[in-house]
């Protein structure tokens, strides 16, 4: 086989991954933000309604107080049965790419052909670039009662931690060198599995409006990750599985109800716009 096919084949590997084994999560259904509070006698949006009736309802999971145990249970979940099919697939497709491994690196080494796509995505993939960006979206999603944003800020926050854990644990004992020389840190890649992560969590939150774009992005920083010749095409195999695995983690036990949560009532007062009534707004977490 000529090295041009064997490249071809070794990137169409990479793309249809990105395709085919770590397809977009389908998108749950998203609670509906609370109707309006109006006053007895005209219609009219209450304007001093109690800031519970205007938040969305806490559901005990993807709060701020439950950050910490939410992402020791993510790391936890990670290697679940759940997961058994996607790290199978994942392995295989690892071990289909090892043959061309070293003809990818010949391909991007000689002359760099596509010197923009590595250095731009040698830069945005940068830890000190991925995890201000995380906390940032971290911190708009906790200030806006948009249900589906504010969810998704959440996730891709976890998902962000979580996949740079386990891509940290497996990075040492591996001990893989890079095509380049510079370090022994190659398997898998870091830039790759943090696309791929968020790239599940976009497709689960906003199917595949932002889903297709999300993993094409993610399949262009693995391809990038090549390029730069920082990693061969089974570390960016591998790493796509990894990220699409943590992202899957985190949306599904999100989704999940807490363990021994119980439902809770609670009452608050309400005030009428026109400030001539008043009233009880009942919620309820079950």
């Amino acid at each position: 086989m000529s090295p041009a096919r064997r490249i071809s084949g070794a990137i169409a590997l990479v793309v249809s991954l990105s395709v085919s084994v770590v397809p977009c999560v389908p998108a749950s259904a998203q609670e509906a933000p609370p109707p309006p509070d109006t006053s007895p006698d005209g219609g009219r949006p209450a304007a001093n309604s109690s800031a519970l009736a205007m938040r969305p309802p806490d559901d005990g999971r993807r709060t701020s107080g439950r950050f910490l145990p939410n992402l020791g249970r993510n790391l936890v979940g990670v290697v679940s049965r759940e997961n058994l099919k996607a790290f199978v697939i994942t392995a295989g497709a690892t071990g289909l790419a090892a043959p061309f491994d070293d003809d990818v690196v010949r391909y991007f080494t000689p002359d760099r052909q596509a010197k923009w796509l590595g250095d731009l995505g040698a830069n945005i993939g940068k830890a000190y670039v991925i995890g201000p960006a995380a906390a940032v979206l971290f911190g708009a999603g906790r200030l806006t009662a948009h249900g589906r944003f504010r969810d998704a800020s959440y996730d891709i926050a976890q998902a962000t931690l979580v996949s740079a854990a386990y891509t940290t644990a497996l990075k040492y004992p591996t001990r893989r060198e890079r095509p380049d020389g510079s370090n022994r840190l190659s398997l898998p890649s870091g830039h790759t599995s943090n696309a791929f992560a968020w790239a599940t969590v976009a497709a689960h939150h906003y199917r595949w409006q932002l889903g297709v774009p999300s993993y094409a992005f993610a399949t262009l920083m693995g391809i990038a990750r090549m390029e730069k010749n920082s990693h061969h095409v089974t570390d960016v195999v591998a790493a796509a599985g990894l990220g699409y695995i943590c992202g899957r983690t985190v949306v599904r036990q999100a989704g999940e109800k807490r363990p021994g949560a119980t439902a809770r009532v609670s009452l608050a007062p309400t005030l009428a716009a026109s400030g001539r009534g008043a009233g009880l707004t009942l919620a309820i977490d079950f």
